[in-house]
């Protein structure tokens, strides 16, 4: 079933079905309230006669005949007639009444008998009960009422009810159309940009949607998702582009050097002297491929996050740092609590934090210092990881760039250009954040890693 359709069975059909259903037992309700407010009233008029039918020594009689109100009640006033035990009608009311000709007193019960039967005019409700005279001798006292009073409001509810209905229903289904009509657009708008999604369209955004309900907010987060599917999709391009570039690079210089070499006759301090350019470049290619698989392996998997101890993985990462800190006669100074404690990946964040320490003593001077600190950000937001170096920091212009894969200030540094994109990966993946900035003393850069507290 469409949605349309489903939106109009449920939002105007099935309720107008319901509100059919109540209408009708609501009438047949008041159809048995008006009927029994009828047989009170013949129950009532019998109680009055019962106790007079023999108050005169002449003869029976009917109380209705004597009653002075009789013609101002003409609607409620009920016929009747007074049967003697032989079943012959004795005496009757009006003296016109159109009464059963016979009713045998000695068949009829103490308790009244109450039910529905044709008149002469139409509908009455007619009520027989026993009555003993003197000597218990059995009478039978017969009262009817008519119905046309009860079927003509019953029939004025139908038809204000009828109108009710119809009106209820017109303005239940145009408003029903109305949302349905939009509320199907908003839906098949969504359903057009998923089929577009999945055809790989990350050009457009779905169509705009200013309501604030649950559509709007799918609307929004599918919005966002092909934002960063497609500037996910424009990234792995670029870097397969610059993949691409940075391997054509020591290849081509690889293949350059096999060709000169081997154009003549060469003495073996030549070829070696070609041989160790070659292993440079060799070098380079292994070190570049090393980053590629360690960045896409890092995008690929699920991380594996748990509680456990920040300061811990730091501090081994700084104890690695420092047998390359004193090759180039760095110092690495540590400044961290205690424990720290977090919900985070810690094989990907001791990546992180390498890459940091590498690249800060690889810019710093010789002899210079690299000071790490970890400092909580507020209460309980997260943590913070600081790594300042004293090298020539960063350009403004450039701070955003240098965590894209393959920038490098400093080609001359060597490197693949990938470290910090690897960082950039490790922090968005654990919901943190790193940056750079100018250090705290006005010189070198100082690289922040912030991860929430978790």
């Amino acid at each position: 079933m469409r949605l349309r359709t489903r939106l109009l069975v449920f939002g105007a059909l099935v309720p107008l079905l319901l509100l059919i259903a109540a209408v009708g037992v609501a009438g047949l309700v008041f159809d048995r309230v008006l009927l029994a407010e009828h047989d009170r009233a013949l129950l009532g008029q019998a109680g009055v006669e019962s106790v007079s039918l023999f108050d005169r020594a002449a003869t029976p009689h009917l109380h209705l005949i004597d009653s002075p109100l009789a013609s101002g009640f003409r609607d409620f006033t009920p016929r009747g007639a007074l049967y003697q035990p032989d079943g012959e009608a004795v005496v009757r009311y009006p003296i016109d009444a159109r009464v059963p000709v016979y009713i045998d007193p000695a068949g009829l019960d103490y308790e009244p008998q109450l039910r529905t039967v044709e008149g002469p005019d139409g509908q009455d409700r007619e009520l027989r009960v026993r009555v003993d005279g003197p000597g218990g001798r059995p009478y039978g006292l017969w009262l009817a009422a008519s119905l046309e009073r009860h079927n003509r409001e019953i029939a004025s509810y139908w038809q204000i009810a009828a109108s009710v209905v119809a009106a209820v229903a017109l303005i239940l289904l145009l408003i029903q159309l109305a949302h349905a009509r939009r509320l199907s657009g908003r839906v098949l708008n969504l359903r057009d940009h998923m089929t577009r999604l999945r055809a790989g369209d990350l050009d457009r955004p779905p169509p705009e949607d200013d309501s604030e309900d649950e559509l709007g907010e799918l609307r929004q987060a599918i919005a966002e998702t092909t934002e960063r599917l497609a500037a996910a999709r424009l990234s792995q391009d670029r870097l397969i582009a610059d993949a691409a570039h940075e391997l054509r690079t020591p290849l081509a210089a690889l293949r350059a050097g096999i060709e000169v070499a081997l154009r003549r006759e060469r003495s073996v301090a030549e070829l070696r002297e070609s041989l160790e350019r070659a292993r440079l470049e060799v070098g380079r290619l292994t070190l570049l491929s090393s980053e590629l698989l360690d960045l896409a392996s890092l995008r690929s998997s699920p991380l594996d996050r748990r509680r456990a101890d920040l300061v811990a993985v730091l501090v081994e990462a700084v104890d690695a740092a420092r047998a390359l800190a004193e090759e180039r006669g760095c110092v690495v100074s540590l400044d961290a609590p205690d424990r720290a404690e977090a919900e985070f990946a810690p094989a990907a964040l001791r990546q992180a934090l390498d890459n940091l320490l590498s690249n800060a003593i690889k810019f710093s001077p010789e002899g210079g210092e690299v000071s790490v600190t970890l400092e909580a950000v507020g209460e309980g937001e997260g943590w913070r990881f600081a790594v300042c170096d004293r090298g020539p920091g960063v350009p403004v212009d450039a701070r955003e760039a240098i965590f894209e894969p393959f920038h490098r200030l400093d080609r001359a540094k060597g490197g693949a250009g990938l470290g910090l994109a690897i960082v950039r990966d490790v922090a968005e993946r654990q919901r943190g954040r790193v940056w750079v900035e100018t250090g705290a003393d006005g010189g070198g850069a100082r690289f922040v890693l912030e991860l929430p507290g978790g």
